[in-house]
């Protein structure tokens, strides 16, 4: 896969974001890592109400229950907007693009949330998860694509 000299590359999943800039050529990228974060997110059986909410009809004796929010899902959900709104800040002082590399389930997420011409500017998308590599076997991985 093509990397641009001087790309930015966002590596995330779920609860993981790693920021390289790619310092090689197109071809055989060598990527430092300029930050990283990571968040654990409790949970939802944790944090969550023991049972679901009950309905009950009352012109009958059928019960339903009402589905359980998932609250680990929620908050990985506002961690890929964070991502998507680094994205954009992101794109606005880089020199050669940036590259996204994301979990499916995380790059759909982010995707989601990524305006139209901020997903457009993206140099590349690539839907694997590479967050617990370290520099140099992501820029291996990047390489053999």
């Amino acid at each position: 896969m093509k990397v641009p000299h001087e790309a930015l590359v966002v590596v995330a999943d779920g609860g993981r974001m790693a920021l390289y800039r790619n310092r090689g050529s197109v071809f055989a990228p060598d990527l430092e890592l300029l930050e990283q974060e990571a968040v654990e997110f409790p949970r939802t059986s944790d944090v969550g109400a023991d049972r679901p909410g009950r309905a009950f009809e009352s012109s009958s004796h059928r019960r339903s229950a009402y589905e359980v929010t998932d609250i680990h899902d929620k908050a990985e959900e506002a961690w890929c907007r964070a991502i998507a709104e680094r994205i954009v800040a992101l794109q606005a002082g880089a020199k050669a693009g940036v590259l996204l590399v994301a979990a499916p389930r995380a790059l759909g997420m982010i995707r989601a949330a990524l305006p139209a011409d901020a997903r457009e500017a993206l140099v590349a998308e690539v839907g694997k998860d590479y967050a617990g590599m370290s520099a140099a076997e992501v820029a291996k991985a990047l390489e053999r694509l």
